[in-house]
């Protein structure tokens, strides 16, 4: 056998795995959850409504029955949200906040402002 052979087949010895050999497990980047909402600015008539809709990440392998978030208007007297994502403008002008949480990452919020007219 020539030099180059025997070098060439050596380096392929040392490149494959035997069999029975495992390759080392990739580290599992850790869960970050995210949440989105739309959309995130709105004008609106007095007692109008506008559909919101929050978009969330799921950890890997994980799918919940219903979307884990919570709805609410942050001005007491800013207008209604049902749980759906359905806002009912107030019958006062002004500028007004929706906001929604994660349920299972309470700390993961979004928000859009509400102009009502």
């Amino acid at each position: 056998m020539n030099r180059l052979m025997s070098t060439t087949a050596v380096l392929l010895m040392f490149a494959c795995n035997a069999p029975g050999d495992a390759v080392p497990a990739k580290s599992a980047e850790p869960f970050k959850p995210s949440l989105s909402l739309r959309p995130v600015a709105v004008s609106l008539i007095r007692g109008a409504t506008q559909a919101f809709q929050a978009e969330i990440n799921y950890p890997e392998g994980v799918r919940y029955m219903r979307q884990p978030v919570a709805w609410s208007v942050v001005e007491a007297e800013g207008g209604t949200i049902t749980g759906a994502g359905l806002y009912t403008a107030p019958a006062t002008a002004g500028t007004f906040h929706v906001q929604v949480k994660r349920e299972d990452f309470p700390e993961v919020t979004a928000s859009a402002t509400v102009t009502v007219k």
